[in-house]
């Protein structure tokens, strides 16, 4: 039986890709009106076709034998760490920099949002929030101190050192 079923899948499958050819598509030539007219086939009508011819070629040369490979089964158990979020950065002007105490003043991030502040000034400075949600105490010249975004509102937030120079931070829910 597995001997006879191999050569009529071929034989189906060339017809049907012989069939296919040309300009025809499914359906063209077909009178869905019932009636037949000059050579176009009534629904419910049957042709024969006189030969199909099965042409095979070989494969170029210059193209690489595929292989084909398997993957392993899986045998760890996927992450259940979700990534990191990428970290948000403000940067701690100079008052002789020209640009503002914070860069940029305002952000908005969502929750769990690391905020990462850089001094780039040549004098130390914080960061504290008005309402109390972080206070990064003294940050080197040069250094910097991170706050993880986990409450959700509107957080004003001053230069220790500069009352002055005030930022304000948005935390949307995610």
């Amino acid at each position: 039986m597995k001997q006879r079923i191999l050569p009529v899948t071929f034989l189906a499958a060339a017809l049907l890709f012989s069939a296919c050819g040309g300009g025809n598509s499914v359906g063209s030539g077909v009178n869905l009106s019932g009636k037949g007219s000059g050579g176009a086939l009534s629904l419910g009508s049957t042709t024969t076709t006189a030969s199909a011819s099965v042409t095979s070629t070989a494969p170029p040369t210059s193209r690489p034998a595929a292989t084909a490979t398997t993957a392993p089964p899986a045998t760890a158990a996927p992450s259940t760490t979700a990534p990191s979020a990428p970290v948000y950065t403000i940067t701690i002007e100079g008052d002789s920099s020209g640009a503002s105490p914070f860069s940029p003043p305002n952000v908005a991030v969502y929750q769990d949002t690391p905020v990462k502040w850089v001094n780039a000034d040549s004098k130390p400075h914080s960061v504290l929030a008005g309402d109390g949600a972080f206070n990064s105490g003294t940050i080197p010249p040069g250094g910097s101190w991170t706050w993880v975004a986990t409450s959700v509102g509107k957080h004003s937030y001053a230069d220790g050192t500069r009352p002055y120079a005030v930022g304000e931070i948005q935390v949307a829910p995610r």
